[in-house]
């Protein structure tokens, strides 16, 4: 049975967050498993801040980093993940809860814009959105395919909610993410990534997958846009900087 009750006491009081609450989704949940494909063709977008404009020089230098020490939102330290949008917004708008302590006010943020393209049929897990925001959940009607549907709410406000709101969440997401991948790959299936609703834009979906597709090029760079920002002096009524583009529109 999937105890929300037991889940949410081992998140808060667990000193292993991580490894407490994966083992007890792989072991104790009932986890269903939704998997769709993703077309050849179908197109991504992925944005990333950097030290300067002039160091992307190839095509590796837009890929991901080799190693991470950190959580994220679906991944746990030394496990890469390659992050994509369906929507250039939220991707943009996905980097706002690290722009607010990474920079200063007035300060300039060099962002570079690559569009990804999907050359293999790849499968993914889907996170459902039970809030009924997001365009392709909506469109496909997915919801109605998963049964435990107050566990499910569960899950999904934790999928929802920002670094700012909760600084451990990403234990959390990153759990309940290996935990979901692992239980489909016992059976000796395999998956490419997990889809789920972006937090900042939640109509529009954010991707996680595997690194090897791109050293594979099961998906390919097909496009590259160098844009600035400028992060206002003033701050706006919600007490929130405000990000201007330098060159160009969004």
């Amino acid at each position: 049975m999937n105890n929300i009750q037991e889940i949410e006491l081992i998140y808060q009081s667990s000193y292993d967050k991580y490894e407490e609450l994966y083992n007890y989704f792989l072991k104790y949940c009932e986890l269903e498993v939704l998997v769709t494909d993703l077309v050849v063709g179908y197109r991504l977008i992925r944005a990333r801040d950097i030290s300067s404009l002039e160091s992307i020089k190839s095509k590796k230098d837009v890929q991901f980093h080799p190693t991470s020490k950190n959580f994220s939102r679906i991944g746990k330290p030394n496990q890469i993940w390659f992050y994509l949008s369906d929507d250039e917004n939220a991707c943009l708008l996905e980097m706002l809860p690290s722009w607010l302590n990474k920079y200063k006010l007035g300060q300039t943020i060099d962002v570079v814009l690559t569009l990804w393209q999907i050359r293999e049929k790849m499968k993914v897990i889907i996170i459902p959105d039970f809030y009924k925001k997001n365009e392709i959940v909506n469109k496909l009607n997915l919801n109605s395919s998963f049964n435990n549907k107050e566990f499910w709410y569960y899950i999904c406000k934790k999928f929802k909610t920002t670094t700012l709101e909760d600084k451990n969440i990403y234990y959390f997401t990153s759990a309940f993410s290996n935990a979901l991948i692992d239980r489909y790959e016992i059976e000796k299936n395999t998956i490419d990534g997990i889809f789920f609703p972006s937090v900042q834009y939640p109509e529009k979906s954010n991707l996680a997958f595997k690194p090897h597709l791109v050293k594979d090029e099961h998906l390919i760079l097909s496009d590259l846009k160098k844009i600035s920002y400028r992060k206002s002096l003033i701050l706006n009524k919600y007490g929130k900087p405000q990000y201007f583009p330098i060159d160009g529109d969004i």
